[in-house]
C-alpha cells in the first residue's frame, strides 16, 4: 500500500486550510533534523526541520524549515525559499529544485516558476499513476507570472502571487501570498482580485481580463478527493493532495541553470532525491508536451489524441476522476458526474466516460444535447464549457477568468477527431 492510500486514516485538522494526506514518501515521516545522505544529493544540506516551534523572524541560513512546519508566516520572506527575496522566479534558496509540466493547468495565461524543496535526509517516492509520494516537510512553490505577450516568455512580465503547498505532520497546508510590490509578497488568506489585466496570446490577440489569487480556503475544491460515504457512521475525510507533480508530466526535458537538459525524472533519481523509479525507463508513462506555442493543424491523428488527453488531465481530472488509481471508494469533487477524464483512462474501453453521446448531470445547456458529439464540437457540451467564462458552465470552475484560446482549440479538434458514434451528425 502506497503513502497516498495510508492517507485514508488521517484525519482534517480543524482549519480550513489542512486537509489530511499521506504521511510520508519513501523516507521516514517524522520532522527531525536527521540526515545520513550524502553530498552529492540534490537536497544535501538543505538542512530540515527540528521538530521546533517555528518563528517567522528567525535568521536562518537556509530555509527557515520550522516556521514552514507550524506558522502562517505574514511574509513570503520569512520562509527564506528563495536567495533573492524579491525574486521568486530563479534562486531557490540551497536544496530547492526547479522543475516544469509536460502540459501545464490553464491560469489566465500566466507563466509559472516551480520549485520543490524537500528536507535533506528524505526523498521522494515514485508513483506509476498518481502524485509523487513527497515526505513530510516538502514545500511545493508555484509563482505565477503575466507575459505582456505570450508569444515571448523571456519578455516583460507582472509577477502577480506565489502559492505554497506545505506538507506538514497533518496534512498539505496551502498558502497564497500576493505581491504587494516588486519587493515583497504577503500572506493573502481572503484572496485578492486584480481587474483589467492585459496581454497579448500567440494568436496576436489582446486579452483584458480580471485575475483572482484564490482564497486559501479555495484550495481545497480542486487539491481534494473526496470519499464515497457508506453511511453516518463512516467518518472518512477528504484527502488533499498536489495535482502536477505527477511522473506523466515530469517526465520530459528540463534546461536547469547551469545550462544542461536532462530528463526531470532521471535527474531527481540521480541526485538521490526520488526513489523507485522503474528500471525499464521506457514503462515510466509520459504525457503530451502542449502549450501555447504547440501548431495543432500540425499534430497527427495520434498526437492530436495525446495532447488533448493530458490537457483534459491536468486541467479537468482532479475533479473528473474515479476508480482507477484512487484510493478505494474516493473519487474526485466531480468523480460522481460520469465524466472521467483521467490519462490513465482507457478511451476505447468506455468512451461514455469521456463524455461521448452522454447526457450532461451538471444543468446542461440549451444546444448542447451531450457532453461530447464526435465529429460536432460545436454542440458539445464540453467544449462548451471550455470556451465559455459564465460562472455557472464554466470549466474549471475556479482558477481562470478568460478564455484558453489555444486550449479550446486543442479539445476542437480532438472532439472533431474522435471516431464517429450514436450521436454523431450523419456523413
Amino acid at each position: 500500500m502506497s503513502n497516498n492510500h495510508r492517507a485514508i486514516a488521517a484525519v482534517l485538522g480543524a482549519s480550513v486550510l489542512l486537509a489530511a494526506c499521506g504521511g510520508g514518501g519513501s523516507g521516514d515521516s517524522s520532522v527531525d533534523g536527521g540526515t545520513g545522505q550524502t553530498g552529492t544529493a540534490l537536497n544535501a544540506n538543505a538542512g530540515a526541520p527540528t521538530g521546533s516551534e517555528g518563528d517567522c523572524n528567525a535568521a536562518t541560513d537556509g530555509v527557515n524549515w520550522d516556521a514552514l512546519m507550524t506558522e502562517v508566516c505574514p511574509k513570503l520572506s520569512d520562509y527564506n525559499l528563495f536567495s533573492d527575496a524579491s525574486d521568486p522566479t530563479a534562486g531557490p534558496t540551497r536544496g530547492g529544485v526547479p522543475y516544469d509540466l509536460s502540459t501545464a493547468l490553464f491560469s489566465d495565461y500566466t507563466s509559472k516558476y516551480r520549485f520543490v524543496f524537500v528536507p535533506e535526509g528524505k526523498t521522494v517516492g515514485y508513483s506509476a499513476s498518481e502524485v509523487l509520494e513527497f515526505p513530510v516537510g516538502t514545500v511545493i512553490a508555484k509563482t505565477f507570472a503575466l507575459p505582456e505577450n505570450t508569444a515571448m516568455p523571456n519578455g516583460a512580465e507582472l509577477v502577480i502571487e506565489t502559492r505554497l503547498l506545505i506538507l506538514r505532520n497533518d496534512g498539505w497546508i496551502a498558502l497564497p501570498y500576493y505581491w504587494s510590490s516588486e519587493s515583497e509578497a504577503t500572506l493573502a488568506i481572503a484572496g485578492k482580485r486584480l481587474t483589467d489585466l492585459t496581454t497579448i496570446n500567440n494568436q496576436g490577440q489582446t486579452l483584458t481580463f480580471d485575475y483572482a489569487v484564490p482564497k486559501a480556503a479555495d484550495c481545497t475544491s480542486c487539491h481534494s478527493i473526496v470519499p464515497d460515504l457508506a453511511g453516518p457512521d463512516d467518518q472518512r475525510e477528504q484527502i488533499f493532495l498536489p495535482i502536477g507533480p505527477k511522473a506523466r508530466y515530469l517526465n520530459t526535458d528540463f534546461s536547469y541553470p547551469d545550462g544542461t537538459v536532462y530528463n526531470q525524472l532521471q535527474y531527481w533519481a540521480e541526485g538521490e532525491l526520488l526513489t523507485g523509479l522503474p528500471s525499464d525507463f521506457n514503462s515510466v508513462e509520459r504525457a503530451a508536451v502542449f502549450n501555447d506555442s504547440t501548431h495543432i493543424p500540425s499534430l497527427s491523428d495520434v498526437e492530436l489524441n495525446h495532447a488533448a488527453r493530458a490537457y483534459l488531465d491536468i486541467n479537468c481530472a482532479h475533479c473528473h476522476r474515479a476508480d482507477l488509481t484512487l484510493p478505494a471508494d474516493y473519487a474526485g469533487p466531480a468523480g460522481s458526474s460520469g465524466v472521467q477524464l483521467e490519462y490513465n483512462r482507457n478511451y476505447a474501453d468506455s468512451p461514455g466516460k469521456f463524455g461521448v453521446c452522454k447526457d450532461p448531470v451538471a444543468g446542461g445547456k440549451e444546444g448542447y444535447p451531450y457532453d461530447v458529439i464526435p465529429g460536432n464540437p460545436d454542440e458539445s457540451y464540453l467544449l462548451f464549457r471550455v470556451e465559455t467564462t459564465d460562472s455557472r458552465h464554466k470549466m474549471p470552475e475556479l482558477g481562470r477568468s478568460t478564455v484558453h484560446q489555444e486550449g479550446a482549440q486543442l479539445i476542437r479538434s480532438w472532439i472533431d477527431y474522435l471516431p464517429r458514434a450514436s450521436c454523431s451528425p450523419s456523413t
